[in-house]
């Protein structure tokens, strides 16, 4: 996706961690790896960001992380 703006690729880089951690939740880590070194190749901080949504997500409900695969 060489056309992509910088947002796109940063959006694009979010999804790809977002379907990461459903790809773990289904027990298909071989998949997520794929997935998040895809996303990291494109922009490493939207997966930070991810994970920081993650971790805000499991401090107002300490069984987030759990239902979200972690």
């Amino acid at each position: 996706m060489p056309d992509e703006k910088p947002d796109d690729k940063h959006e694009h880089a979010r999804d790809l961690a977002e379907a990461a951690l459903e790809a773990l939740d289904q027990g298909d880590e071989a998949k997520a790896d794929a997935l998040i070194t895809e996303a990291k190749k494109l922009d490493k901080s939207a997966v930070i960001e991810v994970v920081q949504d993650l971790d805000e997500d499991a401090g107002s409900d300490p069984d987030a992380a759990k239902r979200a695969g972690a």
